[in-house]
Parts: C-alpha cells; sequence; structure tokens
C-alpha cells in the first residue's frame, strides 16, 4: 500500500485577499508608515527617497518590484540600508527593465535590511 500523505486544513484561518500594489507613477518620499508594496511605473527614471524607519516602524516590510523599462532610483537617508556587506548603503537602483524587486525589513530604527534582492543593485 503506497504512503499517502496527511492533509491538515484549519477552516478556522481565515486568508485575506491580497493588497493590490500601490501605483507609484512619479517621484516621491515612499511612505514607511504600514507595510507595502510599491509598483513603479514611471514613464522616466525615478528619483525617490526613503526614510530611517524610527521606532514605531520596526518589523516593517516595503517590498518596490519595477513596472517600466527604466532604471529607477531610490535614496536612503544616512545610509541605512544593510545588505550584508560591509557598512550601510544609500542608493537602491532598479533594473531598467521591468520585474525586479527589492524587499526591505526594518531592522531597527535607524537600519533597513534587504530581505531579498532580484536584479537591484545596492550601493
Amino acid at each position: 500500500m503506497p504512503f499517502k500523505p496527511r492533509v491538515v486544513r484549519y477552516p478556522h484561518v481565515v486568508k485575506g485577499a491580497a493588497e493590490p500594489p500601490e501605483i507609484v507613477a512619479a517621484d516621491l518620499a515612499f511612505p514607511i508608515d504600514e507595510d507595502r508594496t510599491f509598483l513603479i511605473t514611471k514613464g522616466s527614471a525615478l528619483a525617490g527617497t526613503l526614510a530611517a524607519p524610527g521606532a514605531a516602524n520596526v518589523g516593517r516590510r516595503l517590498k518596490f518590484t519595477g513596472g517600466s523599462d527604466f532604471a529607477h532610483v531610490i535614496t536612503a537617508t544616512g545610509g541605512t540600508v544593510h545588505d550584508g556587506t560591509t557598512g550601510g548603503h544609500a542608493t537602491l537602483t532598479s533594473p531598467a527593465f521591468q520585474g525586479g524587486t527589492l524587499t526591505l525589513v526594518a531592522a531597527t530604527a535607524l537600519k533597513w535590511n534587504v530581505e531579498a534582492n532580484n536584479l537591484w543593485v545596492i550601493t
């Protein structure tokens, strides 16, 4: 008799609908007051800024996805982005084509950690 894996279902767990991404079609300072996914669709290179998380936002998760064929640049104030290499970084550059995605997590009040990176350049 072949082994059949047991399937466990949790009917009490309600799965919510996925949150749609926020469309970004102009230069801006990215809001960091809640978890968000940003779809960057600007028809030229975007110049965005990203503030340090602050104590109220520790644990916050932000995702940036390129939705147009331009190299978008996000400048993190104070070099607060840490990607597992030495020191903090301040410049996040998307690939010049659609689909590159970067996910950041607020590790402390002064530090964003890179959780996932698909083709973004961090300097």
